[in-house]
């Protein structure tokens, strides 16, 4: 009989003891884990905005990707011409539901003129499509124009205050060549601000007159 008051026996006596070098196998199957886990750890750095690779220049830019604005630009004239036509047809629709009599409205000279002899199959094609699937192709297209207006409002826009900024320090630095001034002066915020919206107002001037500046300063004085 075993001593019931002596120590508890070190393994258990079913199961076979590990022997250190299946330990340290084990061990050693763990690693690459941690490997693994410590390079994901490890923050990746971009070398395209690495300092070292200097300033990005958006003229060459412009110069090089220039087709790209182009492309964009060729497909808003697709797209307004989509829209102009999916109109008139809609036009169409809307009288046809309401009962009017089509003989009191010139529609078919007005198609004509819209589609032209090259899009006779296109007006076809849509007199025949259900409204309502017409009605969501223009939502589409008008929503994918107002987004194109918007991106290329904001880059003229950028483009115009740029040009002011650089036509403003052009004058310092022709001042101080001719001995005007000593030193150039570098235009703060409010008279770069000041010298964009006499720009805007010049040229809303030479578009529409008094009149485009006064619907201007109307609308911005809602805002």
């Amino acid at each position: 009989m075993g001593n019931e008051d002596g120590p508890p026996p070190a393994h258990d006596a079913h199961k076979r003891p590990r022997r250190a070098t299946q330990v340290r196998a084990a061990s050693g199957a763990n690693a690459p884990a941690a490997s693994v886990k410590s390079a994901r750890s490890k923050r990746r750095i971009d070398p395209r905005f690495d300092p070292m690779f200097g300033r990005a220049d958006t003229r060459l830019f412009e110069q090089n990707y220039g087709f790209l604005r182009e492309s964009e630009a060729k497909e808003e004239a697709e797209r307004r011409f989509r829209i102009k036509c999916l109109k008139c047809v809609l036009r169409r629709c809307e009288l046809e539901e309401a009962g009017e009599d089509l003989d009191e409205y010139d529609l078919s000279d007005y198609e004509q003129e819209v589609f032209g002899e090259d899009h006779q199959r296109e007006l076809r094609e849509m007199k025949l499509t259900p409204p309502q699937r017409l009605y969501t192709e223009l939502e589409q297209l008008q929503r994918a124009s107002q987004l194109y207006i918007s991106k290329t409002r904001d880059a003229s826009v950028k483009d115009r205050q740029s040009k002011v900024r650089k036509e403003l320090l052009r004058k310092e630095v022709a001042a101080v060549k001719t001995g005007t001034k000593a030193r150039p002066h570098f235009p703060k915020r409010a008279e770069v601000k000041r010298a964009i919206m006499a720009d805007t107002f010049s040229r809303l001037n030479e578009k529409g007159g008094q009149g485009a500046v006064d619907r201007y300063v109307i609308r911005k004085r809602k805002k």
